[in-house]
């Protein structure tokens, strides 16, 4: 691709592959379309089928009046509509397709939609839905908290718009912030978006089936990762290849010095936090001890040591590395005295990225 030539975002293709999922999860570079073509698609239907939406944030404070409408700035309504209307307003919570003259004054509205907030879920549990059929969430990937128990608050609200009809499609944008993240872990959806590359399309099986007028139907995810969109690249720093290609966004972190093959290695333990599983070693060379993390796919071994959010009746899976209950003083002291950020090196920054963003608990100095 000509690093000049910019593309943008179809949907097109995730329509056809997956035209019977009812959540879309849709990822990758910042300002590529993703966004442009699902508002374009919610009003479209609106204006055919007189179908309305939700537009979804995580928090109260995302969706001012002020963002709402910015985020429609790049509709043309007034084609859209044949002129009946020249912009889209929120008042009250509801989105209106609107008329205003020269002087801001509304001569004429029609509501295709509400704006919600996912924290304030169970504020909409007892109005009435049955005229909408999607919901846009926006920025489902976070980077910093996210809402608790936030992946089931999300299948509540969709229970309380779709009441059982089936109908109801949830398109959920994120860009490549970081994949420690809730719905990707808590849907089992974890292990499919690391092994994509960009321009996959994948469909995943939730495991519940739902009874149509033909038959039994599966419940299915699609997950776009979207292809690189070109165009020039003006961003730098940390952040620069998520904005501009698509890639997860990664810190740099700290990694060997030599090669692996001259370090000797004394201690192996495993970390398993929000789906993703680390090897730790603690590797020695002369008098010198640091820690070594790498991604690990497999299932760990009886034998050793886990730290993970995960609860087992076993002694070798414990909670908090400086912590623990395993009957070992010098095991303690070891852990205790050298896992520290000073001591440990990663892989590559993506994993050192990942790990931190996944752990319970903090790093000592």
């Amino acid at each position: 691709m000509n690093k000049s030539t910019q593309i943008h975002y179809n949907i097109g293709e995730l329509l056809k592959k997956a035209p019977n999922s009812f959540y879309y999860l849709i990822y990758g570079e910042k300002s590529n379309g993703k966004s442009y073509q699902i508002k374009h698609l919610a009003i479209n239907n609106y204006i055919k089928n007189h179908k309305k939406f939700v537009l979804l944030r995580r928090w109260k404070a995302d969706i001012t009046t002020a963002w709402v409408e910015k985020y429609f700035n790049d509709v043309d309504v007034e084609k859209l509509t044949d002129g009946k209307y020249n912009t889209i307003t929120v008042w009250r919570g509801d989105l209106f397709f609107n008329k205003l003259d020269e002087k801001g004054k509304s001569l004429e509205k029609e509501k295709i939609g509400s704006v919600m907030a996912l924290s304030t879920e169970q504020h909409y549990s007892g109005a009435s839905f049955l005229d909408y059929d999607i919901i846009i969430f926006e920025e489902f990937m976070e980077r910093g908290a996210y809402i608790y128990n936030e992946s089931n608050k999300m299948q509540i609200l969709y229970s309380t718009i779709d009441r059982r009809r089936g109908v109801t499609k949830v398109y959920m944008v994120g860009n490549t912030i970081s994949r420690v993240c809730p719905y990707l872990h808590d849907w089992n959806l974890l292990s499919t978006v690391r092994n994509q590359k960009q321009g996959d399309i994948n469909i995943v099986d939730t495991g519940t089936e739902y009874e149509t007028d033909t038959g039994t139907e599966k419940v299915t995810i699609a997950i776009e990762y979207c292809k690189n969109t070109g165009g020039k690249k003006l961003s730098f720093g940390e952040s620069s290849k998520m904005i501009d290609s698509g890639e997860w966004q990664a810190e740099k972190q700290p990694k060997l010095l030599e090669s692996y093959k001259n370090y000797t290695c004394i201690l192996r333990i495993g970390f398993l936090y929000n789906g993703f599983s680390f090897i730790g070693e603690l590797l020695r060379k002369k008098d010198v001890l640091i820690w070594f993390i790498y991604p690990y796919n497999k299932e760990f071994k009886e034998d050793i040591i886990v730290f993970s959010d995960v609860v087992k009746e076993s002694i070798y899976w414990q909670r908090n590395i400086y912590d623990i209950t395993f009957p070992s003083d010098d095991l303690r002291r070891l852990l205790y005295n050298t896992f520290r950020e000073n001591m440990i090196f990663y892989s590559d920054d993506l994993t050192g990225t990942d790990f931190k963003q996944a752990i319970d608990f903090e790093i000592k100095k």
